[in-house]
């Protein structure tokens, strides 16, 4: 069994858990009426999360001679509830044989790589899910006509309540983890900037990839878009209005012209946001100049209209801008050891959403629920999201922390005096 990604010639892509061999790959059943039926409307890469926790779980199954989809297609969700115990030790354990003393003497095969206790819980989030609506699906089809309503609606409720009950004493954080929440400090923002100007001397990057890096991290840092929204910007997309320089955010998902293996997605509303007239000019001479890789001292004959372009001419990947960003993490590390701990692009989105709270509250005077309201319209969330919230209740701890430092400060010198 592997994953592939079916790309329809509308541009649309599927992830498809598809039956291993020379054969044509046909798709495993009710993972693939899944993915159709309650997924159809998620991002690509969403989906395919959903799909490698199953996937996990089919694989671990197989090796209890289990097929999954004849217990779900018959109902035996006993026997399938009856794995989770060794499947989760079997996560735990880098995925080798969960009876550890049956193995003893032989080396266990490793079928993928270890992972950490938070993607083992979220395997196990997204399995639960995918239970739970099987229970919901053919429950109901397989016992209309051998019994009444009530007693399906009975099963039904019995069923649901052992999948709830059984993933719970699993699952060992309930709230997911939230330690990766961080934005830059001054101190750590000043480094990265310094870094990446182009023409630095300690600069990492060939002279050729410097302001297009430069580009990147500054529209990051001005915007507050994500990674995938960066990637999807096309040319025309930053404009010079009547009062200010903007930036166009479209969802571009499903591009039949965007060749990229893993296509970069919108995940939040397509918006506007203002810029600096600097980064704008900066813009500016990146299109005109830099742009184009060379070949034999020529700018290159782009295909593509998306900004962000890979010295072979094509698209810039997920993957290309993870790695500028890693090289440039290696190099403060190098330089600052213990600095950061991370590098990424979302740690630019939260840096510019802590900036952005603080300037609307401290300069321009806004109320905090004024100001959060600005932020979910720039950051691009729905009305019911609730990160505005958070970043505001992360502002509000910061200012409280701060105000009683000062406080207590001013009793201790009132006592020395």
């Amino acid at each position: 069994m592997k994953l592939i990604q079916c790309r329809f010639s509308s541009g649309q892509r599927l992830p498809l858990l598809v039956q291993a061999g020379d054969a044509t790959p046909l798709p495993i059943l009710i993972p693939f009426i899944y993915v159709q039926l309650k997924l159809r409307h998620r991002a690509y890469n969403t989906a395919a999360a959903h799909l490698r926790a199953i996937q996990a779980f089919y694989a671990y199954a197989k090796s209890r001679d289990l097929d999954i989809d004849e217990a779900i297609l018959a109902c035996h969700f006993e026997a399938i509830l009856a794995l989770l115990d060794g499947y989760a030790i079997w996560l735990q354990s880098g995925r080798h044989a969960d009876n550890l003393i049956a193995r003893i003497g032989k080396a266990g095969t490793v079928l993928f790589q270890q992972i950490s206790s938070r993607t083992r819980d979220q395997y196990l989030r997204l399995l639960k899910k995918y239970l739970s609506w099987c229970v919901t699906r053919y429950i109901p089809r397989a016992r209309q006509n051998s019994a009444t309503q009530a007693d399906i609606n009975v099963v039904f409720a019995d069923v649901a309540d052992v999948i709830e009950r059984r993933f719970e004493s699993h699952i060992i954080n309930a709230r997911p983890d939230r330690t990766r929440y961080r934005s830059l400090t001054d101190t750590q923002l000043q480094i990265v900037r310094t870094l990446i100007r182009p023409g630095a001397a300690e600069n990492p990057f060939p002279e050729r990839l410097q302001l297009r890096n430069w580009l990147m991290i500054e529209l990051l840092l001005e915007t507050g878009i994500r990674r995938g929204e960066l990637l999807k910007l096309y040319t025309t997309d930053i404009n010079k209005g009547s009062q200010h320089a903007y930036v166009s955010i479209n969802d571009r998902e499903h591009d039949p012209r965007d060749p990229r293996v893993e296509e970069p997605a919108l995940k939040t509303h397509g918006r506007t946001v203002g810029i600096s007239a600097q980064l704008y000019e900066v813009y500016e001479r990146y299109i005109q100049r830099d742009r184009r890789p060379l070949r034999d001292g020529k700018p290159m004959k782009l295909l593509y209209r998306y900004l962000f372009i890979s010295d072979r001419g094509r698209p810039l990947s997920i993957r290309a801008l993870s790695n500028v960003l890693d090289r440039l993490f290696l190099t403060i590390e190098l330089a600052h050891p213990g600095l950061l701990p991370t590098l990424s692009a979302h740690d630019f989105r939260h840096t510019f959403a802590d900036h952005f709270l603080a300037y609307l509250v401290e300069k321009r005077g806004h109320d905090l629920e004024r100001a959060t309201d600005e932020l979910r319209r720039v950051c691009g969330w729905s009305e019911t999201s609730t990160m505005p919230r958070r970043y505001a209740g992360r502002y509000l701890a910061e200012s409280a922390n701060l105000h009683n430092a000062q406080r207590t400060s001013a009793a201790w010198s009132r006592l020395d005096s």
